[in-house]
């Protein structure tokens, strides 16, 4: 839906209600008014929890690939693919887990339904191949998803059960050792009910993730050194949610800005990574700041490795055959 309409539409719902509720309370009507203008979101299915144990689950580890930014079907979306193709071959004696998929999984507008031949084009194709093949997919929407209809990319997880997004947001706990947290970073809507509101679900989810490592992953990065500059600088999103964060997360995964980087804050626990250079073109970056400790204009993406006491961060470059591995942090700590 054009945005301006949509906006026009939403204005004149507001403005019924004010008259139609004009002798009730200020309470009541700043209610109603907050309903009317967030409405309900497309694709909201609730909260979604989901279990599956590790490949290594007597070992304890849990591997993940993660990568945003992708749905172009272009040469860079496939020659980062095969990369990932590549390392996922060389860890064949220490399996997968999953993809981390970090929106904009289809551009420029999203996808129209399950039927939409970009579910080939940008989906099955680059990510078909023998080792990539065999890997569940968990991933959130990006702000390109929502163009055309973000529930389709729901209903999909009906259709290719590899396609593991049961909801706007939802959780996955890899047995005792992680526990993913995606979001829909889209409509962070907060409205007191975990059943409802990403906010809410997010930090229930990330309290009661009691032993395992906590990772979030989101389509907008809460602070990166692209041109974008943090997401939704100066609002709710950037500040009060990035605080959540810090409190309780471990790591927290992105894309949107289209490049490969590690953050760090003081005073805060979570390691922020930004991996949106999928496929899409690298995007434009500002001279880092004293938090960025890792900073590439490139295509590539990152692997993550978890144990119950090290995490193990390693981001790719796809540009060569060899996919060399350019930077790496780890985490220790005790259990």
């Amino acid at each position: 839906m054009n945005l301006k309409l949509a906006g026009q539409r939403r204005a004149k719902m507001l403005w019924t209600a004010v008259v139609a509720i004009a002798g009730v309370g200020v309470c009541a009507f700043a209610g109603l008014a907050l309903f009317l203008w967030l409405g309900t979101p497309r694709g909201t299915s609730g909260s979604i929890e989901m279990s599956w144990p590790p490949h290594d689950a007597k070992g304890g580890t849990v591997r993940l690939l993660a990568v945003g930014d992708t749905g172009t079907a272009g040469n860079e979306q496939f020659h980062v693919a095969a990369a990932m193709e590549t390392v996922c071959n060389r860890a064949k004696d220490k399996p997968f887990d999953g993809i981390l998929l970090l929106g904009d999984n289809f551009y420029p507008s999203g996808v129209a339904s399950t039927t939409d031949d970009q579910w080939q084009e940008k989906f099955e194709k680059p990510y078909g191949s023998a080792c990539l093949a065999g890997l569940p997919v968990y991933p959130v929407l990006g702000n390109h998803d929502y163009r055309l209809s973000p529930q389709a990319q729901i209903d999909y997880f009906a259709v290719q059960p590899r396609w593991r997004m049961p909801g706007r947001f939802y959780s996955v706990d890899f047995g005792p050792v992680a526990r993913l947290v995606a979001l829909d970073t889209n409509r962070f809507d907060w409205c007191g009910s975990s059943g409802n509101c990403v906010f809410d679900f997010m930090k229930s989810r990330l309290v009661t993730a009691k032993g395992a490592w906590r990772i979030l992953t989101g389509h907008h990065p809460m602070a990166s050194s692209s041109t974008h500059g943090p997401a939704y600088d100066g609002t709710f999103f950037a500040h009060t949610v990035r605080g959540a964060v810090c409190d309780r997360a471990d790591f927290y995964l992105s894309g949107h800005a289209h490049q490969l980087e590690h953050l760090q804050f003081q005073g805060c626990k979570a390691d922020f990574v930004v991996a949106g250079s999928g496929g899409a073109d690298i995007g434009k970056v500002r001279d880092p700041g004293k938090e960025t400790k890792f900073l590439k204009a490139g295509h590539g993406f990152v692997t993550m490795e978890l144990t119950p006491s090290k995490a193990t961060v390693v981001f790719h470059d796809s540009s060569s055959p060899a996919v060399p591995e350019i930077y790496r942090f780890e985490r220790v700590r005790k259990i």
